[in-house]
C-alpha cells in the first residue's frame, strides 16, 4: 500500500512540476521548486529507495529556502555559499540513507547511476543561483533530463515528473525567449 501512495506522491509531482516553468517570478519557482522537492521525498521514501536522492532533495529546499528572501533585493549568492552547496550536493549525493528505520547513514555510491542525481543537483543548484529567469530554465532543463534517466533506472512514477517538466520547460525557453532585434 505505501508502495502506491508513494507512486501517488510522483504522480501529484508530475503535476505541480508542469506548471512550474511558466512562473514569471524567481520567487514563485523557487516556492515551486520547494514543495516539488517535498514530493519527491515522499515518493522515494514510499517505494523504498533510500539513496542519495533523498538528501539531494532535502538540500534543494534549504538551499531554496536561503535564497527565497533575496529575491526581493536580487542579491547574488557568496563565494562561501556557491562552494557550501557545491560541497553538501556533491557529499551527500555519495552518502544515503540505506535503512529507513533509524535512518543510518552509509556510503551509497554504488554505481555510475549515482553519479546522475549528483549531476542533477548541481544543475539545480546553479538554477537557483543565477538571476536571469531564462538561465534558471535552462539549468533546471539540464536537471530535469539528468533525473529522468535516474528515475526511469529506478521504476519511479517521478519519471512522468520529470520528463514532462523537461518538455514544459522547453515551451517555457522558447515562449519566454528575448528575439534578437534586427538592425
Amino acid at each position: 500500500m505505501a508502495y502506491i501512495i508513494g507512486q501517488l506522491f510522483g504522480l501529484l509531482t508530475t503535476a505541480c512540476s508542469l506548471a512550474m516553468p511558466f512562473l514569471k517570478k524567481k520567487w514563485q519557482l523557487l516556492c515551486a521548486n520547494i514543495a516539488i522537492n517535498a514530493l519527491v521525498i515522499l515518493n522515494l521514501v514510499l517505494i523504498g529507495q533510500f539513496g542519495s536522492a533523498i538528501f539531494l532533495c532535502l538540500v534543494a529546499i534549504v538551499q531554496s529556502l536561503i535564497v527565497l528572501p533575496r529575491t526581493k533585493t536580487g542579491a547574488k549568492p557568496s563565494i562561501r555559499e556557491t562552494v557550501l552547496f557545491t560541497v553538501l550536493y556533491v557529499g551527500f549525493g555519495f552518502f544515503g540513507i540505506v535503512t529507513a528505520p533509524g535512518f543510518v547513514f552509509a556510503l551509497n555510491f554504488k554505481n555510475l547511476l549515482e553519479l546522475l542525481p549528483i549531476l542533477g543537483a548541481l544543475a539545480l543548484m546553479i538554477s537557483v543561483f543565477v538571476q536571469d529567469e531564462q538561465q534558471t530554465r535552462k539549468w533546471l532543463l539540464c536537471n530535469a533530463l539528468l533525473w529522468v534517466v535516474y528515475y526511469a533506472a529506478i521504476g519511479s512514477t517521478v519519471v512522468l515528473t520529470d520528463g514532462l517538466t523537461a518538455i514544459s520547460t522547453g515551451i517555457a525557453l522558447y515562449k519566454y525567449r528575448k528575439k534578437k532585434e534586427t538592425a
